[in-house]
């Protein structure tokens, strides 16, 4: 039986996996964080990961949930990533800090390549480190791109 997408994803997102990444991502896909908005480009993402594993060797991704629509179109994972900031980070020293962040990606993809990807934080440990420790910007622009499909008033 093959792998689903998300088991895929969090094998190469764990083991940094560059060529599984290139694979799982289109040239023209957008990547939204809560710091960063709008990013295009496999290159971003895969420089990312590799930061983000040099400042924290030997992390830990767990899969908790997958969902995906019927055509295997849009697929949300929420997952945790075990951390523990012993090298430096885009620049930033490290902290010595550690935690466990949960986080619901959600994914919009095209012939099994993902276009579009979301990030969203569940608990607020890396957060924290990346607000307080490092004073990381965050993005002026709050407003989803995306059309809305409804939207309801108090």
């Amino acid at each position: 039986m093959s792998e689903t997408f998300g088991v895929r994803y969090i094998k190469a997102l764990a083991a940094a996996d560059h060529d599984t990444l290139d694979e799982l991502y289109a040239d023209d896909v957008v990547f939204y964080t809560p710091f960063r908005r709008g990013v295009t480009g496999p290159a971003f993402i895969q420089a990312f990961i590799a930061a983000f594993h040099q400042a924290h060797p030997g992390l830990t991704v767990t899969l908790h949930d997958e969902f995906a629509d019927a055509g295997g179109d849009r697929v949300a994972l929420r997952f945790s990533i075990r951390w523990h900031n012993t090298g430096p980070f885009l620049g930033l020293p490290p902290t010595g800090a550690q935690g466990v962040e949960s986080e619901i990606h959600t994914f919009r993809l095209r012939a099994g390549r993902i276009v579009e990807q979301w990030v969203g934080h569940n608990t607020l440990t890396l957060t924290r480190q990346q607000l307080i420790d490092w004073q990381m910007p965050l993005p002026d622009a709050d407003e989803d791109p995306a059309p809305a499909i409804v939207t309801a008033r108090a």
